[in-house]
């Protein structure tokens, strides 16, 4: 049985959806004392835990998956906006401080801090090659960096406000969401290769694209400005489809022949069926954004 787990920025929890039933089963509280917004933005997997990135209290939250509570949190740095795993340890990325911080979740310490360019807003990590890259959104720039001694390797210009950058899953490509937001024109998907640096590939998206799921052959992109999902062929580099959703589309995952949309704006998570493009939606927390599958 596969579950969705959401973060639910602007309601301080993370809701838990039953994929077969598609059904919210549980909302997971992470402010506890209802003192201090804690924000969650990005979440990942780490054994039976979860790992999340808090914006508004500059936090990461350990969440048990099996008591479905909040465990442990600890002070990271200012506006927490990703989090991505290479063994043990945890890799945060803080927007307002401009760094990344690596914390070690043996020791449940932070171990070093790295600096980066300005409002770092995603974090991906390929684990066969260790690498990572991050989406700088105010210096219109992606970061690869690699993770055995934390060398960066370049930095690459994009169009302005990149919002998330990914690398395919044969390790071949990173894919950047360059939004343009605010500038009045429609985003990109930029295809850079990873063996030389090269830009090979620049695919026209919707209004202001902020997040991506990749599969080998197809990536699908949520278009927050218009809602919209893109769908794009990467062999080709074209966008084959562009499907209405509504709303303000955010975070976006896949599952079988379904993908899994959070609504920033009407705070629902829409089903989205490729094959008859009919979809379905629930109701969960106030702006989903980060998402992750178990």
């Amino acid at each position: 049985m596969s579950y969705l787990y959401i973060c639910n920025t602007s309601s301080d929890n993370i809701s838990k959806v039953n994929l077969a039933a598609f059904k919210e089963e549980y909302k997971i509280p992470l402010n506890q004392d209802k003192l201090n917004r804690v924000g969650p933005h990005d979440i990942c997997p780490y054994k039976d835990k979860l790992l999340i990135a808090n914006s508004y209290n500059n936090s990461l939250s350990i969440v048990d998956i099996n008591e479905n509570k909040e465990i442990e949190s600890y002070f990271i740095g200012m506006h927490c906006n990703g989090v991505s795993l290479f063994g043990d340890n945890a890799y945060i990325i803080c927007g307002e401080s401009n760094c990344l911080i690596v914390f070690n979740l043996i020791k449940r310490k932070i171990i070093e801090e790295i600096p980066c360019e300005s409002f770092p807003h995603s974090i991906s990590i390929d684990k066969e090659k260790g690498i990572m890259v991050i989406a700088n959104m105010q210096s219109d720039s992606i970061t690869l960096i690699r993770c055995s001694d934390k060398e960066n390797i370049a930095n690459i210009k994009v169009a302005p406000y990149p919002t998330k950058a990914i690398f395919t899953p044969n390790g071949r490509y990173v894919l950047v969401c360059e939004s343009n937001m605010g500038i009045h024109e429609y985003g990109n998907l930029k295809i850079i290769e990873l063996i030389s640096l090269k830009t090979v590939g620049n695919v026209k998206l919707g209004n202001c694209p902020v997040d991506i799921y990749t599969e080998e052959n197809y990536s699908y992109i949520s278009n927050f400005g218009e809602g919209t999902i893109s769908v794009v062929d990467i062999k080709r580099m074209i966008e084959v489809k562009r499907i209405k959703i509504g709303g303000m589309p955010r975070g976006i995952v896949k599952e079988g022949r379904n993908i899994y949309i959070g609504d920033n704006y009407n705070n629902l998570l829409v089903e989205l069926n490729l094959d008859k493009e009919n979809k379905k939606v629930i109701p969960i927390g106030g702006e989903p954004t980060g998402m992750t599958l178990i």
